[in-house]
């Protein structure tokens, strides 16, 4: 007979996997869970972490968290060099994985009646998503954001706490990447930048600040997902596919990518030659994960307990 993996172990392994799609665009964590069969567990842990069974939940979420800041750990300085050489052939790796990615959330309203309602769900979240990536060109906001992390004003710490909490609503939500919107946002090669430690005190502190900030949004949108996917599952996850459709706009339509391409000499070949192939990669990678997925549905037994 077979021998199970320790749960620990595994929901380590699962935390692992999650790690990896907490940093890298284009990779949901909370997809990566759902798929995995821990989505449920992790979330009503969270949602529950703050009760009478704190501790309890609390040993649950430990193996999901070491593995993911392992996970963390160990992508941070490749990300980095990426990002600062060839960030639009890397952006293209990113979007690939979304596009290739997303029948694992269309795959939960297959067959299901498409009301207007769910329509209307899309296209605002579509909408909404696609609107932050202009919006940052019209304000040039990655200029304004590397200045604000030269110059580490005391307000930058309040936004950065605004940011952590935003961003963990791709942690929970499914099929919806965080990191993507940071990088949408222009604050994900800063963050990034954070782990070099240039400035031991001001990077502690202001990677402390985006930390408390994400953990308190990951609660948060931990429990109104909870609350969701009981309540409105259908419209929640029209919701999740308006918000990835927008984001594959956004992540092209940008300050960061606007001001990366017109930089003379920054956009070369490894990105006019690279971009197309590793979106194309990507997409293969994310169909395969997918195709993965469906050929093994065991995977979400957990989720439906």
């Amino acid at each position: 007979m077979k021998k199970k993996m320790p749960t620990p172990i595994k929901d380590g392994l699962i935390g692992l996997a999650f790690g990896v799609g907490a940093i890298i665009p284009g990779i949901a964590g909370g997809t990566i869970l759902l798929v995995a069969g821990a989505y449920k567990k992790v979330v009503n842990a969270v949602a529950k972490l703050f009760t009478k069974n704190f501790f309890r939940n609390l040993i649950i979420l430990l193996p999901f968290g070491i593995g993911a800041l392992l996970a963390v750990a160990a992508l941070v300085y490749p990300l980095n060099l990426a990002m600062e050489y060839a960030a639009f052939a890397i952006v293209c790796l990113f979007a690939g994985l979304i596009i290739g990615s997303l029948p694992s959330v269309t795959d939960k309203v297959k067959g299901e009646p498409r009301r207007k309602r769910y329509i209307i769900s899309f296209v605002v979240f579509f909408i909404l998503t696609a609107l932050i990536g202009v919006l940052s060109v019209i304000f040039g906001t990655n200029s304004i954001i590397n200045d604000l992390f030269e110059q580490v004003p005391f307000y930058l710490y309040l936004i950065i706490l605004a940011v952590g909490f935003v961003s963990a609503a791709g942690l929970i939500v499914p099929g919806f990447s965080g990191s993507m919107l940071l990088l949408v946002l222009c604050f994900y090669e800063p963050i990034l930048g954070l782990f070099k430690f240039q400035n031991v005190g001001t990077s502690l502190g202001l990677l402390g600040t985006f930390l408390v900030g994400a953990i308190a949004g990951f609660v948060f949108f931990s429990t109104i997902m909870n609350h969701f996917l009981r309540t409105h599952k259908i419209g929640t996850y029209y919701a999740s596919i308006g918000m990835i459709v927008g984001s594959l706009v956004a992540v092209f339509v940008n300050s960061k990518m606007f001001d990366y391409i017109s930089k003379s000499g920054h956009f070369d070949l490894v990105d006019e030659i690279g971009g197309p192939v590793l979106l194309i990669l990507g997409i293969v990678a994310g169909y395969m994960f997918v195709r993965y997925v469906r050929n093994h549905p065991g995977f979400e037994e957990d989720a439906k307990n």
